[in-house]
């Protein structure tokens, strides 16, 4: 029995987060350029990013309009890993509105064990190592977000899932 609960509740709040992340709330319009954080030299190197700062200038070094990146507070299984979750928008300039996120981990282990719920709940997202970029996917914007994910996953040397 507390096997059940404890499957619902973490459902529940994968739920909650993948809804945030999900969002049809335009996002603030603050857009990266070029960043003054060099992104890395080359996409091999790239999968180790420590900050969703350098994540989002990754994308925005690679032509992607980014903004900044903003915590999220919210309680959430990447939260209750020991991760940090964040708020953003990522487009190509013909994005469905919606909000991304970036999420990272504390471990391959949590990531690993967010995915299959990411999927579970139809997400779309580029992951590696320890960090995951969570596409909007509400309405048009899961289909703009299956179309976009591959030129993320170019961008950080990551793996589409979906």
């Amino acid at each position: 029995m507390r096997a059940r609960t404890a499957t619902a509740a973490t459902l529940s709040v994968l739920a909650l987060a993948l809804t945030a992340c999900s969002s049809d709330d335009p996002a603030p319009d603050e857009t990266a350029t070029a960043s003054s954080s060099p992104a890395p030299a080359s996409p091999a190197d790239a999968r180790g990013y420590d900050s969703a700062q350098a994540i989002a200038d990754a994308l925005a070094g690679a032509g992607l309009k980014v903004s900044k990146p903003q915590e999220n507070t919210e309680q959430t299984y990447i939260s209750e890993v020991g991760g940090k979750a964040y708020k953003l928008t990522i487009t190509d300039g013909d994005q469905a509105p919606g909000e991304a996120g970036i999420n990272m981990f504390p471990n391959p282990e949590a990531l690993n064990g967010w995915i299959p719920l990411s999927k579970q709940f139809g997400g779309v997202a580029v992951t590696a190592d320890t960090w995951a970029v969570s596409l909007p996917t509400d309405g048009a914007a899961r289909d703009d977000s299956v179309r976009l994910a591959p030129k993320v996953a170019e961008a950080l040397d990551g793996t589409v899932q979906k």
